[in-house]
């Protein structure tokens, strides 16, 4: 099955309208907007929370929020255009919500980059990747100048939501330097797909086994049923609430709370309410506690059927993976106290 993917804000899905995949799509010229300068400052997310005293920074890439748009010249643009307030306003949905989650113990980077729009998800894996390379050229010039220019050498985390999540794999196939990986805490990639040919070929692709492994990938997607899964390939999966791999039921009463934000920043916990198992068979999380209808987005149902819950990663074990962030940090500078650290809470 073809990967396809995306988180978009409930507003903007209000406005989408349903693309047909076109034939001659492989054949179609590519029209890009110009590619952002990273020593702009305003071509990075402005942080709206920051830590006291932050443990670690983070590099986060944004999930596909942007729908095909029409330029000057009446063509067709398939990638974000970094400068549109309103493109920008549509990844900020993402961005809050990311920088909500690490910003409590890290210092939160997050580049605008040509992301590729949700019409190129439609299309074939081939045409996917032909558009992805550009969004991907982004996404390497923006890691190099945060290594080179705002990390100083501190300990990070990677992370990414859905196409964010492919593009901090690819980081992790070829980018990093030895040195820069030596540095990596964890790469945390919410909702995407590794194969088991992928985790052979590539050594930084080494899937977290528990709660303070070092140098991990952690990745899971969540359904309310096996059959509302969105592909077939991906084996890497654990359970953000145990952090465990193994398919033990964690009952709502132990998830420590699912947040969810509105545009404002206004949130909304839900305690004791999501329960969560690791299904051995898809590699996926299955989860109970919610109204499937009140999480369903028809307008990518082709994609995401009703019980497909790849919009809401983040949201769902916000508090539990808040805490990790912090333990994992900590673990890895060796900080971690015997009582476990501090609280997340």
């Amino acid at each position: 099955m073809k990967k396809v993917l995306s988180l978009i804000p409930s507003a903007v899905l209000a406005l989408a309208l349903v693309v047909s995949c076109a034939s001659s799509a492989d054949s179609e010229s590519i029209v890009l907007p110009a590619a952002p300068s990273y020593a702009d400052s305003t071509m990075w997310y402005e942080a709206t929370v920051t830590p006291a005293t932050p443990v670690a920074d983070v590099f986060y890439v944004t999930p596909t929020c942007i729908w095909d748009w029409t330029d000057e010249a009446g063509q067709t643009v398939h990638y974000m255009n970094v400068t549109d307030s309103a493109q920008r306003a549509a990844v900020d949905a993402s961005n809050l919500l990311a920088c909500n989650l690490f910003g409590k113990h890290c210092r939160f980077f997050s580049p605008y980059y040509r992301q590729i729009t949700m019409q190129s998800w439609f299309l074939g894996d081939d045409e996917i990747e032909r558009r992805f390379k550009y969004a991907m050229q982004d996404v390497v010039t923006a890691f190099r100048y945060f290594i080179d220019n705002l990390n100083e050498g501190r300990p990070f985390y990677l992370a990414g939501h859905s196409q964010g999540a492919k593009a901090v794999i690819e980081l992790l196939k070829s980018t990093l330097t030895p040195a820069e990986a030596s540095r990596l805490i964890a790469t945390y990639a919410f909702g995407y797909t590794v194969s088991e040919d992928e985790l052979a070929k590539y050594d930084l692709l080494k899937p977290a086994t528990d709660e303070l492994d070092s140098g991990v990938l952690i990745g899971y997607n969540s359904v309310s049923r096996t059959d509302a899964v969105a592909w077939d390939d991906n084996v890497v999966c654990i359970n953000p609430v145990s952090w465990t791999t193994d398919t033990t039921y964690v009952a709502a009463a132990d998830n420590p709370g699912s947040v969810f934000f509105d545009r404002t920043g206004a949130s909304d916990t839900l305690f004791n309410q999501v329960g969560v198992r690791l299904d051995a068979e898809r590699h996926v999380l299955v989860i109970d506690g919610l109204n499937d209808e009140d999480y369903f987005i028809p307008s990518i149902s082709q994609i995401f059927p009703l019980g497909n819950y790849h919009v809401q990663e983040l949201n769902l074990y916000f508090l539990s993976v808040q805490r990790n962030i912090l333990r994992r940090a900590q673990a890895f500078s060796g900080t971690l106290d015997g009582d476990g650290g501090a609280d997340a809470e």
